[in-house]
């Protein structure tokens, strides 16, 4: 790969920018081409493909392209990415998602992408990471700032894959600190101080400011969740879902509500942005991400999300949807044991 031409700047699109791993992967691409410059476009992934496609009938000019910590949804836009690299463009992947993993690798390849990884072994930034560091650096420079980050992108991959299982640990306060930033000013203040912290990962003024006000509004979502909190059982499956609403901070909100069942399925719907979260009781076996693809999601088998037409709470909309999505998942659930006995 060649050092980036300043006249055409590479352009990131990833997931934020209130997620820890995808605002992780934009300061890692900015890092690895030596530039302060770099304005990452953060987005949802069930907005990335409209995104691409404004990027294709907007920008004429070859680019690096990076998409990081997401997917997107339809076979158009394979055909949007392959246009572009016809054209000129170096296009590059990285992902772990289950919509991701589970795209045929024709269609990936098909597509020419200049590089790509995905796999769920690792949070979206750790796969970059290793990736770039395999790639010939832009300068000595920029190779150097890269590899001080990896103290970072440990702390990352440890909270994306709730490694730390809910601890009030150091990637705890990161993320939490990242996602109270993304609410503020122009939404970059999480990436801008990720930019410039030091190898050691210490927190910065700002990053700790946003920390201690995250606490106060997490214990204020978390206060809402109990009081909405109601239970619905799916009796033929044994299996109890809770649902409630919050204000913000769903991963942490759903941890605690998760460790009062069994065997079971947390919804949490934010007020804050309409969406709906899910998590599960470590007993539980049901892929979340397959059950809120179902519902037009997607996510991680233990924590995934969905969003639906209505943002109005209406708990008699969503059950039943949801009911559904659980039985299909759980049906072909049976289907596989079956077929492996």
């Amino acid at each position: 790969m060649s050092d980036p031409d300043q006249s055409k700047p590479p352009i990131l699109l990833s997931h934020g920018p209130g997620c820890f791993d995808g605002t992780t992967c934009a300061v890692a691409v900015a890092r690895y081409y030596g530039t302060h410059s770099l304005i990452p476009h953060f987005t949802h992934p069930s907005q990335l493909d409209s995104v691409i496609e404004n990027l294709v009938e907007t920008t004429s000019e070859p680019h690096d392209l990076w998409i990081t910590d997401m997917a997107w949804k339809h076979r158009a836009t394979d055909t949007r990415l392959r246009q572009l690299i016809d054209s000129g463009w170096k296009v590059f992947w990285i992902d772990h998602h289950r919509n991701a993993i589970e795209k045929p690798k024709s269609e990936i390849q098909d597509i020419g992408l200049t590089g790509h990884v995905i796999s769920s072994t690792y949070a979206a930034s750790r796969l970059l990471f290793d990736f770039l560091l395999t790639q010939p650096p832009t300068s000595p420079d920029a190779a150097t700032w890269l590899s001080s980050f990896q103290k970072i992108i440990m702390l990352a991959d440890e909270h994306d894959r709730w490694i730390h299982n809910g601890q009030e640990v150091e990637s705890m306060r990161i993320a939490l600190a990242i996602e109270q930033l993304a609410r503020q000013g122009s939404g970059l203040d999480g990436y801008r101080n990720l930019l410039d912290i030091d190898a050691d990962a210490t927190l910065t003024p700002t990053l700790a400011l946003a920390y201690d006000e995250a606490k106060t509004e997490l214990h204020a979502s978390l206060s809402l969740a109990m009081s909405s909190k109601q239970q619905h059982v799916m009796k033929d499956i044994d299996l109890t879902i809770i649902y409630a609403r919050c204000n913000k901070y769903a991963s942490q909100v759903g941890d605690t509500l998760r460790a009062s069942i069994q065997n079971g399925v947390v919804v949490l719907f934010s007020e804050s942005d309409g969406r709906y979260s899910l998590r599960k009781s470590n007993a539980c076996e049901v892929n979340l991400a397959s059950v809120a693809t179902f519902l037009g999601g997607g996510g991680h088998p233990k924590a995934a999300g969905f969003q639906l037409a209505s943002h109005v709470y209406d708990p008699t909309e969503f059950l039943p949807k949801l009911e559904q999505a659980i039985r299909a998942w759980h049906s072909t659930h049976k289907s596989d044991r079956a077929a492996a006995v």
